[in-house]
């Protein structure tokens, strides 16, 4: 257990701090407003409900960047992973979707996957390492099925490039759509020295985050 003067030690050298690897450094609510004012001037547009230029020049920026058709910003990713999911069940008419026991919607979300959005997970492959194509097969039928790059809770592991290759073609084959949880997709180009958009390529959709690694 850490105690009370020790957090707030540890807080005050963090608030210090002008850079931090985990992303944005800590900004004052006048300095978060500035920043504000600084992009609405560059852009000379309000932006109301996902329209204007600022928002709408960054989705066209995102799609670019991964080789996809279109993109849209929304506010968290618990919402746009499972309005992924959901949206590949709807459209596939089932609501049996895949993921490894490690991923987010299934340790940290409280299984709002069920609770909110009615589907059925089927927990991919051995809960300690990277999820094969052999344990794709093994789930049985599913509508989707969502693969972690790099896995966060196992120590950021990854398939090899030949194995991602096999597990998109094979997803294909069965109609089944295949995202991307891309939150640390940044990551992954140095590993497989290829770009956003080839590793995007393989799959249907994709997720990224803009605070982790790049604040």
């Amino acid at each position: 257990m850490i105690s009370h003067d020790l957090k707030q030690r540890y807080a005050e050298a963090a608030d210090a701090c002008r850079y931090r690897l985990t992303g944005h450094p800590k900004l004052s609510m006048a300095e978060q407003l500035d920043d504000i004012g600084r992009w609405a001037e560059r852009y000379d547009a309000q932006d109301m409900y996902g329209e204007g230029e600022l928002i709408e020049s960054f989705q066209r920026d995102m799609a670019e960047l991964l080789g996809k058709p279109a993109a849209v910003f929304l506010v968290s990713g618990t919402m746009a992973q499972n309005v992924a999911l959901r949206t590949w069940a709807d459209r596939a008419g089932a609501r049996r979707v895949g993921f490894h026991h490690s991923s987010h919607l299934q340790l940290h979300e409280h299984q709002a996957y069920s609770e909110l959005y009615g589907l059925e997970a089927a927990l991919l492959g051995d809960p300690a390492g990277v999820p094969t194509l052999d344990d794709l097969k093994a789930a049985g039928d599913l509508s989707a099925i969502l693969l972690e790059l790099p896995m966060r809770e196992i120590g950021g592991q990854l398939p090899s490039w030949d194995e991602l290759q096999a597990q998109s073609q094979w997803a294909k084959e069965q109609g089944t759509a295949l995202h991307m949880d891309g939150a640390r997709l940044w990551q992954c180009t140095p590993y497989y020295g290829r770009s956003m958009a080839e590793i995007a390529g393989l799959f249907d959709s994709v997720y990224v985050s803009f605070y982790k690694d790049i604040g």
